[in-house]
């Protein structure tokens, strides 16, 4: 599999994408890339460790030493699952849903919210809106316990936006 593939490509900065999740990332980590299935590959400039942003969970964690070490974890089936979501992706294209530039899939009914990962329930997204939206829904519910019944979410326009969410594309 040739991992690229399953990456999109964006013009918004690193820092636009990354905004909403800064109380996870922390100021360093920078995006390396980000997945048409809505989660990003993360760089540390202080040692070029990659780190995986997962924003079906919620959480970050390092993946590899460095490039060459990513590269050749992806090789693996269980991690290309699990960083890339390659059957999620081709499944979703055969439905015609292909992320363009700037896109990337995304839910409709977010499974922290009690969504379900299936089909009907994605769709392409602007990153910068999927980042956005995730990263403020997660900081919300970190420190609810499982099974907290969710009634009231607050979703502002990405930060240092002047326009409303929706015209960001």
């Amino acid at each position: 599999m040739n991992y690229r593939e399953y990456l999109t490509s964006t013009t918004a900065s690193g820092d636009e994408v990354l905004a909403d999740w800064r109380w996870l990332t922390g100021p360093n980590l920078q995006l390396w890339h980000v997945t048409k299935a809505g989660d990003a590959l993360l760089r540390d400039p202080a040692d070029g460790s990659i780190h995986f942003l997962d924003t079906l969970v919620g959480n970050v964690e390092p993946i590899a030493r460095d490039e060459a070490g990513f590269e050749a974890a992806v090789m693996s089936d269980e991690d290309a699952d699990k960083w890339l979501m390659p059957e999620v992706v081709d499944g979703q294209a055969l439905l015609g849903m292909c992320p363009g530039p700037d896109e990337c899939l995304s839910f409709k009914h977010p499974p922290a919210l009690g969504g379900q990962l299936d089909p009907d329930n994605f769709e392409t997204c602007n990153i910068r809106v999927h980042f956005s939206i995730a990263g403020q829904i997660h900081q919300q519910i970190k420190d609810l316990p499982p099974g907290t019944a969710i009634t009231n979410i607050k979703i502002e326009a990405p930060s240092g936006s002047k326009r409303p969410w929706w015209k960001f594309w």
